[in-house]
């Protein structure tokens, strides 16, 4: 568990560490922005609405666009 006004940084990796050249992260199915060049989002100064299921969908070369298991986040 997490504390209100923690930091927390989620990554998304690709299988074998493969490059994951653009992902979008997600919290309950709503996303929450794409990155280009960068497979990490932080969360900073958690809030308790901050907690829930969060997931990353990627494109991994060569097999296209694949979805994380979830993560779950509780402050």
């Amino acid at each position: 568990a997490l504390l209100e006004g923690d930091t927390v940084t989620l990554n998304c990796r690709g299988w074998l560490d493969k490059p994951v050249p653009s992902v979008s992260f997600y919290r309950e199915e709503k996303e929450l922005g794409e990155l280009h060049n960068g497979t990490e989002l932080s969360l900073y100064r958690l809030q308790l609405n901050h907690s829930g299921q969060y997931y990353c969908r990627g494109r991994v070369e060569p097999w296209g666009w694949k979805e994380s298991a979830p993560v779950t986040v509780t402050v």
